[in-house]
């Protein structure tokens, strides 16, 4: 039984309280990823540590050991830190999960070279020198662009390492998602295919929005009037209330591409039928439901809005 939610402000309350084997294993990818993510970047300091030897000849085992533990470390705590952030904003509905992973990564590699670099030079272990990029180290201070050419070339010389292991710490991430998903699959049941034609006997088979409406269980009732992203979530708005689903806004909105809407907002769309006026007042434009409920426009939809409802609708003070 696909994962539903009854009560469409509040979806981790729900997922919290849901006991059904699908939310465990909605669990099982959200939760234990920084830990395995932790284990890998241990790991792999553990074999950097026992192989590369190279400037470390005069320091014991155990400091080559924690060093490169510490630099991974670093490394990891910036890189997980970054993406949790990057899945939070507003960008994850828009932008696929491998994107969000490679922005976090190129994003830290600065910060994660000033602070390498802060470390080397603390232990007496700098990468390069300033002669290794044609700079006087005599002793004499560095101009700003020869120290802004040795950070620009410190980053390059970090550019492959950072990567690889971003990739390395994401790897439990795909594989616990590749077992979620095909937990989910397993448990789909057949979609309601009477209930479908009963709500939407118009659009051809080829139609895509049944195959959003399909992930609802209960089916949907009543005509559909918006839908809402609610952080992983989104949530149909009907004549006859609301439900959630856990699924990516924009996957939904590809597939309402078959009903007659328009996104009106970064997390809300909404179709023609579903539109009884527009609203102008203090918190700006605002799209009635049939229903009442009030949908806000963003200034970047506002102009279309305008153009597609506002000549055949009253506008509200």
């Amino acid at each position: 039984m696909q994962h539903e939610l009854a009560c469409p402000g509040a979806p981790e309350m729900a997922l919290r309280e849901s006991s059904g084997p699908i939310t465990r294993s909605l669990r099982s990818l959200a939760a234990p990823w920084p830990l395995w993510g932790l284990v890998v970047t241990l790991l792999a300091g553990l074999l950097i540590g026992a192989h590369q030897r190279h400037g470390f000849a005069d320091f014991p085992l155990l400091f080559n050991y924690g060093y490169w533990l510490l630099r991974l470390l670093i490394a990891y705590l910036l890189f997980a830190g970054a993406l949790a952030l990057l899945e939070l904003s507003p960008l994850t509905p828009r932008v696929p999960w491998p994107g969000l992973a490679l922005a976090a990564a190129l994003l830290t590699l600065p910060l994660f070279t000033l602070c390498v670099t802060m470390l080397d030079l603390l232990l007496g272990l700098p990468e390069f020198g300033p002669e290794g990029f044609g700079v006087d180290g005599s002793g004499a201070a560095l101009s700003a662009s020869a120290m802004v050419a040795l950070f620009g070339m410190e980053s390059l010389y970090h550019l492959d390492n950072h990567l690889v292991l971003c990739a390395l710490i994401v790897v439990p991430r795909l594989l616990l998602q590749q077992r979620a998903v095909a937990a989910l699959q397993a448990a789909l049941p057949a979609p309601p295919v009477s209930a479908l034609v009963a709500l939407h006997p118009a659009p051809p088979p080829a139609s895509a929005a049944p195959a959003f409406l399909a992930r609802f269980d209960p089916p949907v009732k009543g005509s559909l009037l918006a839908v809402q992203a609610q952080e992983h979530y989104v949530r149909a708005i009907t004549s006859e209330g609301a439900l959630c689903t856990l699924y990516r806004f924009g996957d939904a909105l590809r597939e309402l591409e078959g009903l007659s809407g328009l996104q009106v907002h970064r997390s809300f769309w909404v179709a023609d039928a579903g539109v009884a006026a527009l609203k102008n007042g203090r918190r700006g434009l605002r799209i009635v439901l049939r229903n009442g409920e009030q949908v806000p426009v963003s200034a970047r939809h506002a102009a279309l809005v305008q153009r597609r409802y506002g000549e055949r609708l009253e506008t509200v003070a």
